[in-house]
């Protein structure tokens, strides 16, 4: 939701997903399977798996086509001449519905009729997209992230997520000797520490990659013309951050 991700293109992509893994990865040994097969895999109908085949897949190149209310609203107020000043900006709108001027209620009936306008506003206002004072808001960025970045972020942080994912079910399943997966983490930081940390863990696990894709790359017949083998595979490490602040009742706990 953080970056417009709206549960429609959510629940899409995953029933892609369900789709692709049980064609690739259930397939039995010298048949294609069904969209009969795929239905008892998944638990989607056979007809909204034959739908599904048919269309492009949600992350395909010039596929999304799923705004959020938020960003639909964003990209009218900066697109229609209506909510534009006489230099062509957007304007200052007035809150309520008034018919002597264009204002924000206005905005969000002709564009996102079937959401409340305050659940808009505030939404806006969390995102840091608007400014409110004196009974009228005003549009503080310029644009909204266009839908083939997002879909190019997906790609790029879903094929990390896809990899500790595939790490944690091989452990999980047992299929052979665990793949490396540890974690090290404390639960009573000082907030104030949190900037070292995060510093110290970019410079050292920059470093350590560094380091590993030295070794690496030695392993790769691209980057080693060289090196002879068979088959063909893929490997690496991964490294991630995190943090979380305790919640106030929790740090009321602590005292």
């Amino acid at each position: 939701m953080r970056h417009g991700v709206s549960y429609r293109l959510f629940a899409d992509v995953a029933r892609h997903v369900y789709v692709d893994v049980a064609e690739e990865d259930f397939a039995l040994p010298g048949r294609k399977p069904s969209n009969a097969r795929i239905a008892v895999l998944t638990g989607i109908n056979r007809k909204d798996i034959a739908k599904l085949k048919e269309r492009p897949h949600p992350l395909a190149d010039g596929a999304i086509d799923n705004p959020t209310p938020c960003s639909r609203i964003i990209t009218a107020w900066i697109n229609h001449a209506r909510f534009h000043d006489p230099q062509g900006q957007p304007l200052e709108l007035l809150i309520d519905d008034d018919p002597a001027e264009p204002n924000f209620t206005e905005l969000v009936r002709d564009f996102s009729s079937d959401v409340p306008v305050r659940a808009i506003l505030d939404e806006l206002e969390r995102m840091g997209a608007v400014v409110k004072h004196d009974g009228r808001v005003r549009l503080v960025v310029q644009a909204y992230v266009p839908q083939e970045d997002l879909a190019e972020n997906i790609r790029i942080f879903g094929t990390a997520a896809a990899d500790l994912m595939g790490t944690m079910d091989y452990n999980i399943a047992k299929l052979g000797t665990a793949f490396i997966q540890r974690t090290v983490s404390y639960d009573d930081i000082p907030v104030e520490l949190l900037d070292r940390i995060r510093q110290r863990s970019r410079t050292e696990g920059e470093a350590f990659l560094l380091q590993v894709n030295d070794w690496l790359a030695d392993c790769d017949r691209e980057q080693t013309p060289s090196l002879i083998g068979s088959g063909r595979a893929r490997a690496g490490i991964g490294i991630y951050y995190f943090e979380q602040l305790a919640n106030e009742e929790s740090q009321e706990d602590k005292k």
